[in-house]
């Protein structure tokens, strides 16, 4: 089965992928990953990763779900005003004498600073999968788990759809061949965005991964 989201961001994304003029900003679209965990995570698919505390995710583990999120594409996107985030461990209003002179040995900044995606802005994507989704549902991803996303079935998608190159070829095991009209987008070693894909491509990638 294969429908279709709109997505819609209730609060601000950020996941920081590049530097840009010295800022950590955040590419516009939501990962194939992010919205398979965040869905487990919701719908508790599989307790044993759901529940899972650990600093590198496994992403073999995904494999059995039985369902699959293409990459959230933006239709309408406002990124975040600049701000600076701070790293020092007083900068909560904690002031120790200690901390402070070991912060004035540091050979770097305490803060740095990052730019996400502004509250409001639009994506697309589409699930591959029996998994019995609501119409409309909200789900939490970013870092921590701090955005929250409101998603809304549609018939079809606004515009072409992307997918990730990595999860099918390397977390799937599976062979996906480009074709003409598609082009290739490495953003991250486990985001290599494919873009143009359209409700036929979707078709062989389901009978691919199902």
């Amino acid at each position: 089965m294969i429908r279709h989201f709109k997505i819609t961001l209730l609060s601000p994304l950020f996941y920081y992928t590049k530097a840009e003029s010295g800022v950590a900003s955040t590419t516009p679209f939501i990962g194939d990953l992010a919205l398979i965990y965040a869905t487990n995570f919701a719908l508790s698919q599989n307790n044993d990763i759901t529940y899972q505390t650990k600093s590198k995710p496994d992403y073999e583990e995904i494999k059995n779900l039985g369902f699959l999120w293409t990459i959230a594409r933006p239709l309408k996107v406002k990124r975040t005003q600049v701000y600076a985030r701070y790293t020092s461990p007083i900068s909560d209003g904690m002031v120790r004498k200690d901390l402070i002179e070991l912060m004035g040995k540091a050979l770097f900044k305490n803060y740095f600073h990052v730019q996400g995606i502004e509250v409001g802005s639009m994506f697309q994507a589409s699930f591959i999968g029996e998994l019995n989704l609501p119409n409309k549902f909200t789900l939490r991803i970013g870092n921590g788990r701090d955005c929250l996303i409101l998603l809304e079935e549609i018939n079809e998608p606004e515009k072409d759809v992307w997918v990730n190159y990595y999860t099918i070829t390397k977390i799937f095991n599976k062979t996906f061949k480009l074709k003409e009209g598609f082009t290739i987008e490495p953003v991250l070693a486990q985001y290599i965005i494919v873009k143009g894909l359209n409700r036929e491509d979707l078709k062989k990638l389901e009978e691919i991964i199902l």
